[in-house]
């Protein structure tokens, strides 16, 4: 999925200007306890399954609708690992 409308109207607004954009990644684990990487849009580089908090979502919703939409998994997120900003 490309970027929402929420955000593309707040790009529209303030133009190049830094915007905080809360997000979210998951270490998806299978019954082996592999982790699942996935790559973006054709990149070359392989990473975990990520992407924006939409507005009225908590981050284990934002979670369960990225590995929903990048992988066709229904997720169930067991805990936060940490939280960080800069």
């Amino acid at each position: 999925m490309s970027i929402s409308d929420y955000y593309k109207n707040l790009r529209a607004k303030i133009g190049n200007e830094l915007i905080f954009m809360p997000g979210v990644a998951g270490i998806i684990r299978n019954e082996q306890r592999e982790i699942l990487f996935g790559r973006k849009h054709n990149e070359s580089t392989w990473g975990l399954i990520a992407g924006a908090i939409e507005i009225g979502e908590t981050p284990a919703q934002a979670m369960i609708r990225e590995a929903l939409e990048e992988t066709g998994l229904v997720i169930q997120p067991e805990k936060i690992i940490g939280v960080y900003g800069g």
